[in-house]
C-alpha cells in the first residue's frame, strides 16, 4: 500500500483509479448515516457519479488529494486536503481575510463505518494527517469546516488542536439548504501530538 502516514491500527492511503476504492466510496456515499454529515441526506451517487467526481482528484487534474483511511488494513473512511491559495479555494464569503503568502491547506473527513466511530480513530486519524501535512507538506496552517450542528466533529477537531474562528452562516448547501459552518483553524505551532 501506499500510505502516506501510518501508526499501529491507521493508515492512510492513496486513493486508487480502480473499480474497488470507486465501489467503496459509493457505499460509504450510498449510507445515510454519512450522507447526514457529508454531502447531504438528498444526494444520490451512482458508480458514474463517483468517479467522475473523485477520479481528477486521484489522477492530480484537480488540487483535492484523496485518500483512503484503514483501521488495521481495512477501509473505513475517506479524507482529503487541498492547497488554500485564494478565495476562490476556500469561500470565506468575505468574512475571513487569509494570509496567502503562507501554506494554508483545508481538510475533509467521514469515518464511514459506525462501529469504529466514538473510539478515538477520527482523532487519531486527524492527528496523522495534521503531522503529514506540517512536516511534510510545510502548512502553516490547516483548516477545517463542519457544519455547527455535528457537535460531535467539532469536539473531535477542538481535542485535535483546531480552534473555531467564526461562524459563516449561509456557508454550505446541505439538503437543499444553505447550512452554517463553523470555520476552524489549527497553526503548525498549535499541533497536539
Amino acid at each position: 500500500m501506499n500510505y502516506i502516514c501510518k501508526d499501529l491500527s491507521i493508515g492512510i492511503r492513496e486513493m486508487k483509479d480502480c473499480i474497488n476504492d470507486y465501489n467503496l466510496m459509493l457505499d460509504w456515499l450510498s449510507n445515510p448515516v454519512v450522507l447526514k454529515y457529508y454531502e447531504g441526506l438528498n444526494s444520490v451517487f451512482d458508480l458514474q457519479n463517483i468517479i467522475k467526481k473523485y477520479r481528477p482528484r486521484i489522477t492530480g487534474v484537480e488540487s483535492v488529494v484523496a485518500y483512503i483511511i484503514e483501521i488495521c488494513d481495512k477501509p473505513v473512511g475517506y479524507i482529503q486536503y487541498y492547497p488554500i491559495k485564494s478565495d476562490e479555494d476556500y469561500d470565506l464569503k468575505g468574512e475571513i481575510t487569509l494570509d496567502f503568502s503562507k501554506t494554508i491547506y483545508g481538510l475533509d473527513l467521514f469515518i464511514a463505518d459506525e462501529t469504529n466511530r466514538n473510539c478515538g480513530f477520527g482523532t487519531k486519524t486527524i492527528k496523522l494527517i495534521l503531522n503529514f501535512l506540517f512536516k511534510q507538506k510545510n502548512a502553516n496552517k490547516v483548516f477545517i469546516d463542519p457544519q455547527t450542528w455535528n457537535i460531535r466533529a467539532i469536539k473531535c477537531y477542538k481535542k485535535c488542536g483546531f480552534k473555531p474562528i467564526k461562524v459563516i452562516e449561509k456557508r454550505e448547501l446541505c439538503n437543499g439548504e444553505l447550512k452554517d459552518s463553523l470555520i476552524m483553524c489549527i497553526a503548525r505551532e498549535e499541533i497536539i501530538t
